[in-house]
């Protein structure tokens, strides 16, 4: 009988010493110091496919340190706010103990991270990116000094190349960091993030990056939500890749680009054809998308420059509301060739130029034929200098 209880007190025990090892391997313990914040609160929030809830806050003691501690079922993405402008992203694992310090008047800038691989990769690649956009800060200070300078139109160009050359370094570093780390969700969180305001890649200006990313995520992380989002974004890529390679014949750099018949605000029917003669771009847009708005709003002041040396644009709005469709542009300023094509997404032209995201645009030559089939904005004045 006492034989028979030792038995079962030793597995009971086994059990629960197998319990507490499977709980302590989910519990995440965020704690640091931020230097000059005492008895300041600290907000943690969860990055979800669409939503940040808060997941947890913590005060800070008279010295700055902190303590956070959570239950993380599988790995995923967090912000650690102190307000609106000083915030850092953190990548996590179930049974991390993360150490965090830094400079609280510039948290993003200055932190450090111990004890997360993938956090501390992020936060070496921020640290790239602070330098960087301190670049640009300096930039901008030279822009607002100087606008009333008379030679201002020379310091602006100089000033527009200076910041394209800090983008393109940018740029080439996501590109090199997520090679180097192509299994890892700090480059998701990397190939993610915009440059200020600007986007610095999408997949169609590196398809294969992108792709080789998608597939390396998937096999090291298929339960993770936001790996699952970009998942679906890049399945929904590869059938606009496969539409693309349909209509390559069409679409290719140097092929006469397809015509394109449709009326404008007043009725009237306006051939692209008609406008031979000029460096056209084919844009692609709606009044309901946000990211056309702004590319509106982008886009007026380069047509504004350019327009009087042979630039133009053919913009087609695929809005069923037409009423709206006028307003936006007369409300974006987008005083370039206006046409409709109500029959949106499922029109020829759609299929022709095989239009899947907005906005999408196409630069075509002085002759009609296509220079670039997937013109990227930040990329839109240079092609538009070296083809006037």
């Amino acid at each position: 009988m006492k034989f028979g209880t030792h038995i079962f007190t030793l597995a009971l025990f086994v059990i629960l010493l197998n319990s507490c090892k499977f709980l302590s391997d989910k519990n995440v313990t965020i704690r640091g110091n931020f230097t000059n914040i005492p008895e300041k609160q600290l907000y943690l929030y969860q990055i979800l496919p669409n939503s940040k809830p808060l997941i947890d806050s913590a005060l800070t003691d008279v010295s700055g340190n902190f303590k956070l501690s959570l239950k993380v079922e599988k790995a995923g993405f967090y912000t650690l706010r102190l307000n609106a402008d000083n915030e850092i992203n953190l990548v996590v694992l179930p049974g991390e103990i993360i150490s965090l310090s830094g400079e609280a008047k510039a948290i993003s800038k200055t932190y450090s991270v111990e004890g997360s691989k993938e956090s501390g990769l992020f936060a070496e690649y921020n640290k790239f990116t602070q330098v960087n956009l301190s670049k640009v800060d300096s930039l901008s200070k030279i822009f607002t000094e100087r606008r009333s300078d008379p030679s201002f139109i020379t310091i602006k160009s100089s000033l527009d190349s200076a910041y394209i050359q800090i983008f393109d370094n940018q740029k080439e570093e996501v590109i090199t960091f997520v090679r180097n780390y192509p299994n890892s969700l700090a480059s998701l969180l990397a190939i993610s993030n915009d440059f200020g305001p600007n986007p610095l890649l999408s997949e169609h200006s590196q398809p294969e990056l992108f792709i080789t990313l998608d597939s390396a995520l998937m096999i090291s992380y298929p339960e993770n939500s936001l790996v699952n989002t970009f998942h679906l974004r890049m399945l929904d890529f590869k059938a606009e890749l496969a539409d693309l390679e349909k209509n390559n014949n069409l679409l290719k750099q140097g092929m006469p680009a397809p015509d394109i018949i449709l009326p404008n605000s007043v009725g009237k029917k306006i051939k692209l054809s008609e406008l031979k003669g000029k460096l056209t771009l084919l844009y692609f847009w709606s009044s309901w998308n946000a990211s056309c708005r702004q590319t509106n709003m982008k886009l007026a002041p380069i047509y504004t420059q350019y327009h009087g040396r042979g630039f133009e644009v053919f913009a087609v709005s695929i809005d069923s509301d037409t009423d709206l469709w006028q307003k936006a542009y007369m409300l974006d300023k987008a005083y370039w060739i206006q046409v409709n094509d109500a029959k949106g997404l499922q029109s020829e032209y759609s299929k022709m130029y095989a239009v899947r995201n907005f906005p999408r645009m196409i630069l075509i030559d002085r002759n009609g034929n296509i220079i670039q089939s997937n013109v990227n904005l930040i990329e839109l004045e240079s092609l538009i200098k070296s083809n006037l």
